[in-house]
């Protein structure tokens, strides 16, 4: 499961990245998609971290 919360950050980072590169000023559509990239990326970061932190306070009995 830790595997996932990487690639969930990656993923966010990456949405991120591209909602930056969208040239939103051309048309509104592309301003929404942009918006929605960009929230999309946010909230992968935020579950990211709230099950990071999550599971760092779980101690494994070995």
């Amino acid at each position: 499961m830790k595997n996932r919360t990487g690639i969930m950050v990656a993923v966010s980072i990456i949405l991120i990245i591209i909602s930056s590169q969208i040239p939103s000023y051309e048309s509104k559509a592309l301003g929404a998609l942009q918006q929605l990239l960009l929230g999309l990326g946010l909230v992968g970061c935020l579950l990211a971290m709230w099950k990071f932190m999550k599971s760092g306070g779980k101690k494994k009995n070995n």
